[in-house]
């Protein structure tokens, strides 16, 4: 099942995606951890993971619903 869901393309495009749009956030956040400093304000990496995550998700859904309604064709039944 989850092989199936790894093959969508959809779904890996909304998980690309999704990635791409949390990373640099989450690597600002790691580094504000690591260094100790406070008070930044990251607004380029929030607009980009506000504006990516939706349809991050969106596809990621779509994709899974595709691939598990998809028949399989190479198994007899």
């Amino acid at each position: 099942m989850l092989r199936k869901i790894f093959s969508s393309k959809l779904f890996k495009a909304g998980l690309i995606l999704f990635t791409v749009g949390i990373s640099p956030l989450l690597l600002y956040v790691l580094y504000e951890f690591v260094t100790g400093t406070k008070g930044g304000n990251p607004i380029g990496p929030g607009l980009l993971f506000v504006v990516t995550s939706g349809p991050g998700v969106i596809l990621m859904a779509v994709g899974i619903v595709l691939a598990l309604l998809k028949k399989d064709t190479a198994t007899p039944q």
